[in-house]
């Protein structure tokens, strides 16, 4: 019984890495949905993606991940997302931190800076036959997996620029009827 436990807590732990082996941007932890990776040819950690929001929708992997043995026993699982600023000016400062969130996706709730570039990440907290767990934090590219989060693998995205109400297109359309 012993064992069996022990094979399904590696699984569990184990899974996300194994699943990211194959081609793409390697990740570790829960794949991120929204905003997506990218990456260029020869760098090693994932672009900064550009979101059309200020309170973007981050979306994620949902846990447990399909191939994982006896998912019927994963019980209680919620999500921990934390985000930081991710410019020079501010490194690493973190901007947003939720916990306990039932869905593998949220959106920010207060308006991030615009122009910003942001680095995410999130990790699932969860009970496996009745021990509590947490996965790896997600992370993508070059993994720095011995390193705490934030850090350079960290998923990356960037706001909008804020329009001003005489550049926006819309508004000047609704001036002119």
């Amino acid at each position: 019984m012993r064992q069996v436990r022990f094979e399904m807590l590696l699984m569990a732990l184990l899974a996300p890495t194994l699943l990211s082996a194959c081609g793409g941007i390697r990740v570790v932890g829960l794949h991120p949905h929204y905003p997506p990776l990218e990456r260029k040819t020869f760098s090693l950690f994932a672009d900064s993606v550009k979101v059309d929001s200020l309170q973007p929708v981050l979306r994620w992997q949902r846990f447990p991940y399909p191939n994982l043995l006896h998912p019927e026993q994963v019980q209680d699982v919620t999500y921990e997302l934390r985000i930081w600023d991710g410019t020079s000016r501010a490194a690493n400062k973190l901007k947003y931190a939720r916990e306990g969130l039932t869905l593998p996706k949220h959106q920010v709730e207060q308006p991030l800076e615009p122009a910003t570039q942001y680095l995410w990440s999130v990790r699932a907290r969860f009970k496996l036959a009745g021990n509590p767990l947490v996965t790896e934090w997600g992370m993508a590219g070059l993994t720095l997996r011995n390193e705490t989060v934030p850090n350079p693998s960290c998923f990356r995205f960037e706001t909008p620029p804020v329009i001003a109400p005489h550049d926006d297109p819309h508004r000047a359309h609704q001036s002119e009827e």
